[in-house]
């Protein structure tokens, strides 16, 4: 439930940001809307790029969640970095048409593994095919032009109308700097009511099960919760606990060829198992109001994204682009502020700030991070090593950041360090 509101929350408060961000990229050569349309759609085409992305979520005035991306995209090569919590580097993901790398296992002792995918198959080669799974960019160049396009654009006419007279503009050196405010009462009908079907297919919806045993039963009870009311099931089972020897024989998996199929079926309930003696029988159903605690929440600093949301407002939505004397892209920040109301009538303001960042379009290149990786994990290599042109290895590298090719190998070191401790 979490996951799902919080996701979808989100998606209303990105869509409206790319709303805010399309009026806000126009440049004044022609038509603004019509070069800030041609802008949005180039930039979802963008191969060679580098970008820099920020995303920063607050409630009532603390920052709730936080991410930071940095990536470079080539021609036929794509580098990730992926940051932690604190906003700090923590690993990064290497893809080019026939290798991948990035970091996987750390050992108990510290020691740090690489992962890596070779493959020699040249129906993972294909350059679109590539691009479409590694890269920043939404479309090929052959799909700026397509039928798919083409609707996107006029979906951007039904939502943009009139607003985009909403802007202003100042020059930036040679660069145009735009800038627009969306209010709650410019928000375009369309936007509200699709947030509305959101809210009410996604934001009131719940479900949840548990299992307890007592005198002798098994009861199975699962709750649905719709629109604030809760309805809960229950069924039950006769049962009773396993014995020393079918335990045993169910941790050596045996226990079926010991016993059987008898019974009903096995459970396992707060950290005991136990035998299912009948059939599962209707116990009981009542319908009631959703509480607090159904959510997980005891009404003292609730996540708001806990609570099933009623009403979602967008107070305001600003953005300021900076865009070239080509029209490209180059920077976007935007920022917006969201009242939610939950199901209980509690009140949460909810801040969104995000950045992009454009460099070096049409000229960038990422280079693996591994120096000589791509020379020495080619589909030969793993072909002479290993007796495949594809597969997974993992490896250490040098004090130098160099692959220590004695280290090289096709077992996950997790593996052996388990079958170690199993010998210990």
């Amino acid at each position: 439930m979490k996951k799902n509101v919080k996701i979808r929350v989100l998606s209303l408060i990105a869509a409206s940001l790319l709303l805010c961000g399309a009026l806000t990229v126009a440049a004044v050569m022609g038509s603004p809307y019509e070069t800030l349309k041609k802008a949005v759609l180039d930039a979802l085409t963008y191969r060679n790029v580098t970008m820099e992305a920020r995303v920063a979520l607050s409630v009532d005035g603390g920052i709730y969640e936080e991410h930071k991306s940095f990536f470079i995209a080539g021609d036929d090569n794509y580098l990730e970095y992926t940051f932690d919590k604190n906003g700090d580097p923590d690993g990064y993901r290497y893809y080019s048409k026939n290798l991948n790398i990035y970091r996987d296992y750390t050992g108990a002792d510290g020691t740090q593994w690489y992962r890596a995918s070779v493959s020699g198959d040249p129906y993972y080669n294909d350059y679109n095919r590539f691009y479409r799974n590694n890269s920043f960019a939404m479309f090929s160049p052959e799909e700026r032009e397509g039928t798919q396009m083409r609707f996107m654009e006029l979906l951007a006419d039904a939502l943009v109308g009139d607003l985009k007279n909403n802007i202003t503009m100042s020059q930036n050196g040679g660069n145009r700097l735009i800038q627009g405010t969306l209010t709650e009462a410019q928000i375009p009908e369309l936007v509200k009511a699709g947030i509305d079907v959101l809210i009410e297919q996604a934001g009131n919806w719940r479900y949840d099960w548990r299992e307890t045993v007592a005198d002798g039963k098994y009861t199975w009870e699962h709750t649905t919760i719709k629109s604030g009311v809760k309805t809960v099931t229950a069924e039950t089972q006769d049962a009773r606990a396993m014995n020393a020897l079918e335990r045993e024989a169910w941790e050596n998996n045996t226990y079926y060829d010991v016993y059987g199929n008898e019974g009903y079926g096995i459970a396992y309930v707060d950290g005991f198992w136990y035998v299912l003696l009948s059939p599962r029988e209707f116990a009981y159903s009542y319908t009631a109001q959703a509480a607090r605690e159904d959510f997980g929440g005891n009404g003292k600093n609730d996540d708001p994204f806990d609570i099933p949301i009623q009403n979602l407002v967008i107070n305001y939505v600003r953005g300021e682009a900076e865009v070239d004397a080509q029209g490209e892209m180059l920077s976007l920040e935007a920022e917006a502020k969201i009242t939610i109301t939950n199901i209980f009538g509690d009140t949460s303001t909810v801040g969104f700030e995000g950045s992009l960042h454009f460099t070096d379009i049409g000229t960038s290149e990422a280079q693996c991070p591994i120096p000589g990786a791509s020379q020495l994990l080619t589909p030969e290599y793993m072909e002479t090593h290993f007796g495949r042109v594809y597969g997974d290895v993992y490896f250490t590298l040098n004090a130098d950041g160099s692959i220590d090719a004695d280290s090289v190998t096709t077992t996950y070191p997790g593996e052996n360090e388990r079958k170690y401790q199993d010998q210990d």
